[in-house]
């Protein structure tokens, strides 16, 4: 007897805590109370059948992330979450150059970031998506083998699955890229690697900086960005740099360019010790390109790791987890709309709104900007809050 063919109306490929989110607010976002009731659509039926699949081989190493406090706010079901993570108050941003003599500092009373632990993060949204009836499953091999107008056909180890719309929340072998009408490579200025270190115990930063994010945004003078994150019994060393720049400055060059500015201007303290960058992890992650490749077919709405709830850095250099909810919000008006293109429009508004125009606006004049950074408070306060809050620069 042949094997029934599984489905749902949403597969979310991938195991970041952003893809179990937006399956939380897919099972449990309301969208069928505001449906038609004639409407034959899958997010009239009632809770939409949601499916999570993780990549096979996919690995989250664990590491302190950003989070906006704004994401708690933004949806009913966030709001005790906060109260089950381990969290350090994040309440300014400390911009430092390479001179020690040179630096400035924004702070607000109000809280401005949240950091964390990834794998805690994880591991609650995980636990979130099971309780809200997210159907989760870890095949050892997955496969896009046909897609049309109606949706997707995936088989998931041996079981084939249908569903009416994908969204993707990984890195796919460069066949099945291909088989979604994905580009091969991403451009060449859009794959950036964050490498990160992190310190455990709290004796690395100075005590006075515990709930501040320190920051260079021009490390060797090639507009390369570094951190210091203070997190619950530890802190991160962390840099950014185009993919296409490390053969010229290897990361562990720039993460020990960047120690060695923390040193010098007394953030870092040594206490005698010895911080090896060659122990450092390297994740490589999509910096820009919203929305690459959204439309497979009519009715299926890919959101790829360059655009929507991956976001354009996977969460952890730029602190916004909410393109999950835009990602949700935007597959549930996918699902009641003829054609896809419809409900993408108010995605697009929200995202150029908040990291497109941080991404696009205030990095490409950088340079142009940073001299009035350490000149000029109400530009390093304006800066600071389109790091930390995603607010605009220019006002």
């Amino acid at each position: 007897m042949a094997r029934q063919q599984a489905q749902s109306d949403v597969l979310i490929l991938g195991d970041h805590p952003a893809a179990y989110l937006a399956g939380v607010l897919l099972r449990l976002g309301g969208s069928a109370a505001q449906a038609s009731p004639s409407s034959t659509s899958p997010a009239s039926r009632g809770a939409l059948r949601v499916t999570l699949a993780q990549l096979p081989d996919e690995q989250w190493p664990d590491r302190l992330v950003s989070i906006n406090p704004l994401f708690f706010e933004m949806h009913a079901l966030l709001g005790g979450l906060k109260r089950k993570l381990e969290l350090t108050p994040i309440y300014g941003l400390r911009f430092l150059a390479d001179d020690p003599a040179t630096w400035a500092e924004h702070t607000s009373r109000t809280v401005s970031a949240y950091i964390g632990s990834f794998k805690q993060i994880h591991a609650a949204l995980a636990r979130f998506a099971e309780d809200a009836g997210v159907q989760l499953v870890r095949p050892g091999h997955v496969q896009v083998t046909s897609l049309d107008e109606s949706g997707v056909d995936v088989r998931l180890e041996s079981q084939q699955h249908r569903t009416t719309a994908l969204l993707l929340a990984g890195e796919l072998p460069r066949e099945q890229r291909r088989a979604l009408g994905m580009p091969d490579f991403w451009d060449q200025q859009v794959l950036h690697r964050y490498t990160f270190l992190r310190l455990r115990g709290a004796r690395w930063i100075e005590p006075s900086l515990g709930q501040i994010i320190v920051m260079s945004l021009d490390l060797r003078g090639t507009l390369n960005w570094g951190w210091l994150l203070p997190g619950p019994g530890c802190a991160q060393v962390c840099v950014d740099q185009p993919i296409n720049t490390v053969h010229e400055l290897p990361p562990t060059q720039l993460l020990q360019h960047w120690i060695d500015v923390l040193v010098r201007h007394g953030v870092l303290k040594l206490h005698g010790s010895r911080i090896d960058p060659g122990s450092a992890h390297s994740l490589d992650l999509p910096l820009a390109g919203a929305l690459v490749q959204e439309a497979v077919a009519n009715r299926t709405l890919l959101i790829g790791p360059a655009g929507g709830f991956f976001t354009a850095c996977a969460e952890d250099i730029y602190p916004n987890c909410w393109s999950a909810l835009f990602a949700a919000d935007v597959m549930k008006k996918a699902l009641k709309e003829r054609h896809l293109q419809d409900a993408l429009q108010p995605y697009r508004h929200k995202w150029g709104a908040t990291l497109g125009d941080y991404l696009r606006g205030p990095q490409q004049n950088l340079r142009f900007l940073l001299p009035l950074v350490y000149r000029n408070s109400t530009m390093t306060a304006r800066l600071a809050e389109a790091i930390l809050s995603g607010k605009s620069v220019v006002r």
